[in-house]
């Protein structure tokens, strides 16, 4: 659509000026709008407001209102509930709340810029002529806003209805009243003029106050826990009610009567009752999912849970990833160490940890936020992520914990909130919706417009410009639902193509998008075609006929039917369903295979590891056997070799061989300096023989012995 890529420039620029003269109209009458052709035939107004296609008015910067507000509308569970608490007002009292209500007054500025007043000229230009305007480009997104407030209708939303429903004005009760002016409004196209429930929120939120650029997410977390608080507050102020009011059963009368005349009185059967099932917990059912943290201690092995409840799942982004990737990655393993270490209740102090984060209760409806704003340290702010993160129509969430209620809960995508700029602190949001019967519209402010199913993928962040998915809303929904939807398409494609003039015969509506490999039966046109339809009949198993006169009868062709036989469309959705499910079939054995043979060879790879450990065990263990059989081997041989060298009676030649160099042992080798001084005297005395007497040489052996064994020591003063 060339109307929605112009607008991907940045909103703060001033849209045309126009001039003050009025332009003349065309003869023929305003030009219906896309949408208006197609509701041309749409038939009488439905009473749920489910084909009423309003757009919302701009005042100044509030289109991330706006784009959440009609992606809340367009739910047809929260709008439901939102009309039927705690009851729903009659048209009268509407009509007359809308009777009453102030004058709109149009909005200081339209679409982010001002509108200057129509001055007079400057002096300088004083003198020169006007120069003239150049005409407005009717396919700007600006010029259509502006066209569709002009036309109208505008459905003015500036009075307060809260009494009617017995509750404070809130932002429920605002929320409340422009859901129920929209569903009675007895026009599909027009603008609505929310500003009670700008209003509302600004005095509720400073943070809304000012005119920067806000954020579609902070809005839709704050609109959700603002309504339940609102909607709890309300349901405590009725159970006080109820037990304040309640009157004390007087003896011998049946308490079941005396309550229910009370409540009959006191409580119309409009008003809830609340219990512990109140019907104020919609929105817990509806958008409320639980988060389960688990987180396990390294030291002790004790695992840890907590649950944690969301109403949307913010989730990080990587370049060249999807929506499923991203909610893989949001539940991996997180090691929690150093500074984040976990404190353990069973060790009693900080240990390292690992956190994970599973879905135990999915909610019915899912808001999946891209965190596409960064801070980085760089700049110091943060920077808008242009990351291609692809999102499936349908999806299927694999994070969940093992006891999960209905893990495996199918969606479907039905709204897509995108941000049109370069940063988050300027820049537009706009929201492209599935409706009921009406296919895909693109919500931009006042404008709406049909776009194809194909437009929604325009926004991964691949594609040039500054238009990328920021928040992701998805629906429960089922198998059939799915496959019903896809036969419904195929159908309006059909149709379709044949009305756009292709000349495609609805008969063959079923063979659209397939390859004809065989050609089409028909008439035959010419003998060849005659000779070719015969050749396909079937063999002949019979003789052949004989004619009287000898001749052979020639088989005649058949005749062929000039008309087509036809595969309805169920066959073939159905023959492309069995297609599907027999390739997802091969895939997942495929799948299957692949784990097990990946399973078997990590098997056999730790197989490995641990025969290599037992060897390198058994090695290990061999040497040690063999290191203290050497060393036993050892001592044994030193022991022996001592108890050799040692001898009980002191004589061992070999022990005494150590000794035998020694200067002190060697006997007569004593130096002249060493020997002690003799007495010539004495050396040449001779001692006396006595004659006749043989005792003389037994008295010298022992004085020779004396002298040949008196060495003891050191000291030579023995040898004398």
């Amino acid at each position: 659509m060339t109307s929605f890529f112009g607008k991907l420039k940045s909103q703060n620029a001033s849209a045309p000026a126009v001039g003050p003269a009025t332009t003349r109209k065309d003869a023929s009458g305003p030009v219906p709008t896309p949408l208006e052709r197609m509701l041309a035939n749409a038939g009488p107004i439905r009473s749920d407001g489910s084909d009423k296609f309003l757009g919302m008015e701009n005042f100044g910067n509030s289109c991330y209102c706006n784009s959440i507000l009609q992606c809340l509308y367009y739910s047809v569970p929260f709008r439901e509930n939102v009309l039927a608490y705690p009851r729903r007002s009659t048209l009268d009292s509407i009509a007359l709340s809308q009777k009453h209500a102030p004058p709109r007054q149009p909005p200081a500025q339209q679409n982010g810029a001002a509108k200057k007043p129509n001055g007079p000229a400057s002096s300088r230009n004083a003198g020169t002529p006007p120069q003239q305007q150049k005409p407005e480009d009717k396919d700007s997104p600006e010029y259509k806003k502006k066209q569709a407030l002009q036309t109208g209708p505008i459905l003015n939303m500036t009075y307060d209805n809260s009494k009617d429903y017995e509750m404070p004005e809130t932002l429920f009760t605002s929320l409340k009243d422009m859901f129920e002016a929209i569903v009675t409004a007895q026009y599909r196209t027009g603008v609505v003029s929310g500003w009670r429930l700008l209003e509302v929120l600004r005095q509720e939120n400073e943070m809304f106050r000012s005119a920067m650029h806000q954020d579609a997410h902070e809005f839709l977390n704050l609109l959700l826990n603002t309504v339940l608080e609102n909607l709890e507050a309300h349901d405590r102020k009725l159970i006080a009610q109820k037990k304040a009011e309640e009157p004390v059963p007087v003896k011998g009368e049946p308490t079941e009567m005396v309550r229910s005349e009370s409540a009959t009185v006191q409580f119309p059967s409009i008003l809830p009752v609340p219990t512990a099932n109140s019907p104020t917990r919609w929105l817990h059912q509806l958008f409320e999912g639980t988060l389960t943290s688990e987180t396990r201690c390294l030291t002790c092995e004790n695992v840890s849970q907590r649950d944690e409840p969301f109403l949307d799942l913010s989730v990080d982004l990587e370049q060249h990833s999807s929506v499923t990737a991203c909610l893989r990655r949001f539940s991996e393993e997180e090691m929690l160490c150093e500074r984040n270490k976990f404190h353990c209740d069973n060790c009693g102090g900080l240990q390292e940890a690992e956190k994970r984060m599973k879905i135990k209760r999915l909610p019915r409806i899912l808001a999946l936020h891209l965190k596409r704003f960064k801070y980085t340290e760089d700049f110091g702010r943060l920077q808008k992520l242009f990351h291609k993160v692809v999102y499936p129509y349908h999806l299927r969430l694999f994070n969940t914990t093992d006891d999960a209620e209905d893990p495996d809960r199918l969606y479907e995508l039905y709204a897509v909130v995108v941000h049109i700029g370069g940063g988050p602190y300027h820049g537009h949001y706009v929201s492209i919706i599935k409706t009921q019967d009406r296919g895909w519209l693109l919500f931009d402010d006042e404008m709406v417009e049909p776009v194809d199913k194909n437009f929604v993928r325009n926004f991964f962040g691949d594609k040039a410009g500054l238009a990328t998915a920021y928040v992701l809303f998805y629906q429960e929904t089922t198998l059939e639902e799915v496959r019903k939807e896809q036969r419904t398409e195929g159908k309006r494609r059909a149709s379709q193509d044949f009305t756009a003039g292709l000349g495609v015969d609805t008969k063959r509506s079923a063979e659209l998008h397939r390859v004809e490999t065989v050609s089409p039966l028909g008439s035959p046109n010419s003998p060849a075609d005659s000779a070719h339809y015969a050749a396909l009949d079937h063999a002949m198993t019979a003789p052949p006929d004989f004619k009287a006169n000898g001749h052979v009868e020639t088989p005649k062709s058949p005749n062929v039917s000039a008309v087509r036989p036809t595969s309805p469309v169920m066959q073939s959705k159905k023959e492309k369903a069995k297609e599907e499910k027999a390739r997802k079939a091969a895939e997942k054995q495929a799948e299957k295979d692949r784990q097990e043979a990946e399973r078997h060879r990590r098997k056999d790879l730790a197989n490995k590891i641990t025969e290599a450990h037992k060897k390198q065990e058994a090695d290990l263990k061999a040497a040690l056997e063999a290191s203290k059989q050497t060393k036993a081997e050892e001592d044994q041989r030193n022991a022996l070799e001592r108890a050799h060298t040692y001898q009980p009676n002191g004589g061992s030649s070999s022990g005494f061989e150590k000794f035998k160099r020694s200067k002190s042992l060697r006997f007569g080798s004593l130096t002249k300096k060493d020997k002690p001084p003799s007495n010539p005297s004495e050396e040449n005395i001779v001692p006396p023989v006595p004659a006749g007497n043989g005792d003389t040489p037994e008295k010298d052996i022992p004085k020779e012995r004396k002298n040949r064994f008196s060495i003891r020591k050191k000291s030579f003063g023995m040898l004398s």
